[in-house]
Parts: structure tokens; sequence; C-alpha cells
């Protein structure tokens, strides 16, 4: 078992795997925080342009400021 385990580790599979999980468990955390955090919007082309016209708007914002 601990040849197994020093060549996972040599080979950095441990470490890649670990990465991976640790990813995945963030990502499910952020998806359920998301499906918990109030009543559900409905998602339309209109939403999506109002979402873009604000991101818009904030970028210039932000670029006169600097």
């Amino acid at each position: 078992m601990k040849d197994f385990v020093d060549h996972q580790v040599a080979s950095g599979k441990l470490i890649r795997e670990d990465e991976k999980r640790t990813a995945e468990e963030k990502l499910e955390a952020l998806l359920l925080k998301g499906i918990n955090s109030g009543d559900p919007i409905e998602i339309t082309p209109e939403y999506w342009e109002v979402k873009r016209q604000q991101l818009i708007k904030r970028h210039q914002q932000r670029k006169s400021v600097r």
C-alpha cells in the first residue's frame, strides 16, 4: 500500500485528484447556496439584456474612475 501511495504522490495523481475533489465540493456548495438563496426568478432574453446593460454600465463607471 505504501508503495502505491508513494507512486501516486510522485506522479502527482493524488494531488490532482484532491484538487478536483475540492473544486467539485466548492462548486456543489455554491450551487446549493444559489438554490437556497430565495425565490426563483424567470430568466428570459429580456432579463439577460437588462443584466448585460447593467454590467456594461458598471464596467464603464469603473473605467472612468481609474
